[in-house]
């Protein structure tokens, strides 16, 4: 939004890029100067997407499997989220 790259969040292509299985996942770029953190991109921005609970999940499970972790560290993790 920022960036100018699509014009609204309701536009953003993360729903169809889950949509279609790929790996995309919703975080932050730079909190200290964007003012946003993980929290906010959650419960704001990724519902203003049009990001269903279950997406979001999704997207959570594509950031570890994106991860720079072990096989282990992200099979803990993702053990977690699904947990939670």
């Amino acid at each position: 939004i920022q960036t100018s790259t699509v014009p609204s969040l309701a536009e953003h292509p993360l729903k169809t890029f889950l949509e279609h299985g790929v790996l995309a996942c919703i975080n932050t770029d730079d909190p200290a100067v964007q003012g946003v953190d993980i929290i906010h991109e959650y419960t704001v921005a990724a519902p203003a997407a049009g990001l269903s609970r279950e997406e979001i999940r999704q997207a959570q499970r594509n950031g570890l499997e994106l991860a720079f972790l072990s096989a282990q560290e992200k099979a803990a993790l993702i053990q977690r989220v699904q947990q939670a």
